[in-house]
């Protein structure tokens, strides 16, 4: 029998002694749509939905994983990671037509696509060069870079050489690419902008960071208006992973939400964890994974100004990741048998 589904969307804001529901994120958000994936039904799927909590759609339905899904500025196409061909590989869905194709013919593993904001690249993470045996598990890639490809998989171009680089995100104007870096050792760590070429990397000036000695996580988003960008951090001494917010020129930075310490740490693994942040295409709201235990993560947002509490935006029994707000163009595009509406019941009848 399948567990009941519960979604629940709006956010919830402390006014006074009171609260104030905002219920309909079309408003709120200038966007009626958020997409995600989810493995509530088994595998990882990538679904869209009304921020009302109406009308879900599967997207994809595959017996293997979709995920980290980023959408071209039109809403026609997006690109996401699937490992229906044995190791992951960036693919691109049009949701016109359902057809679904390889980015690339490379043989390495790749993840984390981003599509550019003029619509002409996509950026992916793949593995590096540098390996380490790890007894009877045999080698594993330790480093990896960023990559762009034009939307046919053409023009591919390595744009990092250096230390573990993940988590790529565009500027609003095409021009950069923020990313997260790590390095063994203290030379390269922390929050770099390159061009969109790759040349001319600097490290955002993150004294704050360095102060708390934090450890930045693997993926940050930049605001629709070109000035911030938000990451999530784990602090080891204050004991807690949060979602923060820093100018592009390293200045105003801030965290935005609130909680308890970091929950145990059995086998390795702490919790809560709070991850993969996604900008509204207002600039008010954020969105961010929420993961409080093995195998649940929610989809949450919160203030980007950092009033109130993050708020669920959906929760349901299984994890919930990769939440992207679907561009306004998706709305042109005529539904097909895969996009119908349909319910967790039988989402996967189709």
């Amino acid at each position: 029998m399948k567990r009941t589904r519960i979604y629940v969307f709006g956010v919830v804001l402390f006014v006074g002694s009171g609260l104030l529901f905002v219920a309909n994120w079309a408003d709120a958000a200038k966007s009626d749509r958020i997409s995600f994936a989810s493995n509530s039904e088994g595998n990882f799927d990538i679904y869209v939905m009304d921020t009302n909590g109406e009308n879900l759609r599967l997207l994809t339905n595959h017996p293997a994983d979709e995920k980290d899904l980023t959408w071209s500025p039109d809403g026609r196409f997006f690109a996401y990671t699937s490992n229906q061909d044995g190791d992951f590989k960036i693919y691109i869905m049009d949701t016109r037509t359902g057809e679904h194709r390889r980015l690339t013919d490379r043989n390495e593993r790749e993840w984390a696509p981003a599509w550019s904001p003029d619509g002409k690249w996509v950026t992916f993470v793949s593995d590096g060069d540098e390996e380490v045996l790890l007894g009877e598990w045999g080698k594993f890639k330790i480093t990896s870079n960023i990559y762009k490809a034009d939307i046919n998989g053409a023009h591919l171009v390595q744009l990092t050489d250096k230390g573990t680089n993940v988590g790529p995100a565009w500027s609003p104007d095409s021009q950069q690419i923020a990313f997260v870096s790590y390095h063994r050792g203290d030379e390269r760590k922390g929050i770099y902008v390159m061009n969109a070429d790759g040349r001319r990397l600097r490290r955002i000036d993150d004294k704050q960071v360095q102060a708390l000695d934090g450890i930045i996580q693997g993926e940050c988003a930049w605001s629709p208006d070109g000035k911030q960008i938000a990451f999530s951090m784990v602090v080891p001494r204050e004991d807690h992973m949060h979602l923060y917010v820093i100018d592009v020129d390293g200045k105003n930075f801030r965290q935005l939400t609130q909680g308890p310490p970091i929950l145990g740490n059995k086998g390795g693994t702490q919790f809560p964890k709070i991850r993969q942040p996604a900008w509204s295409p207002n600039g008010k709201w954020i969105a961010y994974v929420y993961e409080n235990a093995p195998g649940n993560a929610d989809i949450y947002a919160i203030d980007a100004m950092g009033n109130g509490r993050g708020k669920p935006l959906m929760k349901n029994g299984g994890r919930d990741l990769s939440p992207a707000w679907v561009p306004e163009g998706f709305l042109s595009v005529s539904p097909q048998p895969h996009l119908l509406t349909t319910t967790w019941g039988d989402v996967k009848k189709q």
